[in-house]
């Protein structure tokens, strides 16, 4: 067996690949994922705008910036109090314009279009 194939088997993962899963639950949650992304994005410029750090925005907040990192990421859902936190930080209005600049991305005929 060569050296190559030998390492793979030793370093290869006890559990399988989630990917399926991941996948189906990215399309079963596209609808929220959607402003997820775009007030990600919002609070991202802001941050740039104003040359404010994960810490920085951390600091603001009166949170880790870990938890600011794992928003940032996508790896935490952000509540209804995370989103008043983020726009009073960051002097910013996310929901209004989430609501208003998301529709572009929404077909009409969505069963949760607004």
């Amino acid at each position: 067996m060569s050296k190559a194939i030998e390492f793979l088997e030793s370093h290869q993962s006890g559990t399988g690949a989630r990917w399926r899963e991941n996948a189906q639950w990215r399309r079963d949650n596209e609808f929220w994922l959607i402003y997820a992304r775009h007030i990600t994005l919002q609070v991202l410029r802001r941050m740039d705008e104003q040359s404010v750090t994960q810490a920085e925005l951390a600091r603001r907040m009166g949170c880790s910036q870990q938890y600011v990192s794992n928003l940032l990421k996508g790896s935490s859902n952000m509540t209804l109090e995370t989103i008043a936190r983020l726009e009073i930080a960051l002097d910013l209005d996310l929901l209004k314009s989430a609501l208003t600049d998301t529709t572009k991305f929404i077909s009409p005929n969505h069963p949760h279009a607004l």
